[in-house]
């Protein structure tokens, strides 16, 4: 701490025994300073620091700190950025337009970088080719782990046969429920004579919703005379492609061919009948049958035709 040092050091709270160390400093025979020291104190413009501890029914405040110094609670920001939160402690604010966050300790300075990107100390991954950087040597750690392979721990699954391995435990767990049925929480339908279960309460929440009509949020269709509904917001998205709302045209660019169409799988499978390009032929296997096809469905009918397999 600096600044107040001496006034400080002497700070204690009412009723507490605080007896002096051989070291100069202030002792407890609770252990209360070091909960004070190491979780309750924080900076203040980076001249002093204020210890603050709830003692019983008191909250001791050090004596640079007066009531008028506080902030009204709802205040963002104030002259010192000051609040005293419903616990009676002594907070400081964020102070950052639109931001509520506010703490008793020393993470202030951690939460700007990580929230806001004031004062971030960027740290880069060193591998080669790689551009990676992350304002927490964590996220490094775990960017390292599931992109290089270095320093990972892996999670093999101990079924028989199986040699699925995960960098996350969680990872191996959802694996084993899910391919194993290993310690499987399975939620049933509760709905008369439906026996259908689910692994996952999202997926029995869709059954439910596409099956029985049961919690459904109708997406309808706001053009004139259209009495289109859809249980699923993207389903709508599909339909207005009726009403040329939303398209996206994807024109093929062959020289003099106008061909245009709303789905990018229509213009592929178009070049490839029309304009023979990317095409996947697939040739007929019978001896001195010379027939090809750009589709397996096609190939498949002129063998049971032709050749009555």
């Amino acid at each position: 701490m600096s600044g107040n040092d001496s006034a400080s050091s002497s700070w204690h709270a009412p009723g507490s025994n605080v007896v002096p160390s051989q070291g100069g400093g202030d002792e407890m025979d609770t252990g209360f300073v070091k909960v004070c020291r190491s979780h309750l104190l924080f900076d203040i413009d980076n001249v002093n620091a204020t210890p603050v501890l709830t003692v019983g029914e008191e909250s001791a405040v050090a004596i640079d700190i007066m009531e008028d110094d506080l902030d009204d609670e709802s205040a963002s920001e104030g002259a010192r950025g000051l609040v005293r939160n419903k616990q009676g402690l002594v907070m400081r604010t964020c102070g950052i337009a639109g931001c509520q966050y506010k703490t008793g300790g020393t993470s202030m300075n951690r939460h700007k970088a990580a929230k806001h990107g004031i004062d971030v100390v960027w740290i880069s991954c060193d591998q080669d080719g790689c551009d990676y950087k992350a304002k927490g040597r964590g996220r490094i750690k775990r960017h390292k782990q599931q992109v290089h392979d270095i320093d990972v721990r892996w999670h093999h699954c101990d079924q028989e046969g199986c040699n699925y391995k995960a960098k996350e435990a969680g990872d191996l767990k959802k694996h084993k429920q899910f391919v194993h049925d290993i310690d499987v929480r399975w939620h049933h339908c509760d709905q008369d004579g439906c026996e259908y279960k689910a692994k996952i309460a999202g997926h029995l929440k869709v059954h439910k919703r596409d099956v029985h009509d049961i919690d459904v949020r109708w997406h309808r269709c706001d053009q004139d005379g259209c009495k289109y509904k859809a249980k699923q917001a993207g389903n709508l998205k599909r339909h207005k492609l009726v009403h040329d709302i939303g398209v996206r045209w994807h024109h093929c660019d062959q020289d003099g061919c106008n061909f245009k169409t709303k789905k990018a799988s229509h213009l592929k499978r178009h070049k490839h009948n029309v304009h023979e390009i990317d095409v996947r032929w697939h040739p007929c296997d019978q001896d001195g049958c010379d027939y090809k096809a750009k589709q397996a469905g096609h190939l498949k009918r002129h063998k049971r035709n032709v050749h009555s397999l």
